[in-house]
């Protein structure tokens, strides 16, 4: 009822289905139905509610492992973020919930993805090209642990801080980069955004995404500008 645009009905419904799952000790029901309210919450612009009913979910589908119901949940948080102006946090949360999409090969039908387009486009469209692509290759890098956790977090302007990986001694094994990688690195360290990247390369701009992700996550990195003094530090143990 929700994507045919019956809000009321979706909420209300949902809420009594919610109420049972609760009573009944059902968590694995409770999930689908909190997702749905957080989303009915969104589309009334009651963005409170609909984070809370996110982040209680967010926290029960961790609990169940259910990766697939999260990104749905994540996409929301991302939207609500977007509608407050926090456009960063929105492109990194976005990655994340594609992630934890891809992690399980789902795809979204397109009604779902026709509630996130307007959120989506807004934070998109706030940001300067390459700092939305940074962002959203940080969120595609975090495990779904880490995800829920910068989700849940009070932090918005930037991700979760994790100690700074310890810097190799000389001879330490670093970790290996496809001969692939190394020349999407080599670009990145040079400048250039996941378009030009994919121009350069000959590959569509959603690979080269993705290869920025591997690489962030490969070398324990959490931003473009990492990988550029990260390049020049393996030339010069080169020589």
């Amino acid at each position: 009822m929700l994507l045919q645009g019956d809000h009321e009905r979706a909420t209300a419904l949902n809420e009594e289905a919610a109420e049972l799952y609760r009573k009944r000790g059902s968590r694995g029901g409770l999930r689908y139905a909190l997702d749905t309210l957080g989303w009915a919450a969104l589309l009334r612009e009651d963005h409170e509610r609909a984070r809370g009913l996110y982040e209680e979910n967010l926290v029960l589908c961790r609990e169940l492992g259910d990766k697939r119901v999260a990104s749905e949940s994540m996409d929301g948080l991302a939207c609500s973020a977007a509608s407050r102006g926090e456009v960063q946090r929105a492109g990194r949360l976005f990655g994340a919930a594609q992630a934890l999409r891809e992690a399980v090969g789902y795809q979204q039908p397109p009604r779902e993805r026709a509630l996130r387009e307007p959120y989506l486009s807004i934070a998109r469209s706030s940001l300067d090209e390459a700092v939305w692509e940074t962002a959203f290759a940080e969120g595609q890098a975090m495990s779904f642990e880490e995800a829920v956790e910068y989700a849940l977090s009070a932090q918005e302007h930037s991700p979760l801080a994790p100690p700074a990986p310890e810097q190799p001694s000389t001879g330490a094994r670093q970790p290996d980069l496809t001969r692939r990688e190394k020349e999407v690195a080599a670009l990145v360290a040079q400048g250039l955004t996941n378009r030009q990247i994919a121009k350069e390369l000959v590959l569509s701009e959603r690979t080269v995404e993705k290869h920025v992700a591997n690489i962030l996550k490969k070398l324990g990195l959490h931003s473009r500008e990492q990988v550029a003094a990260s390049m020049t530090e393996r030339r010069a143990q080169q020589f």
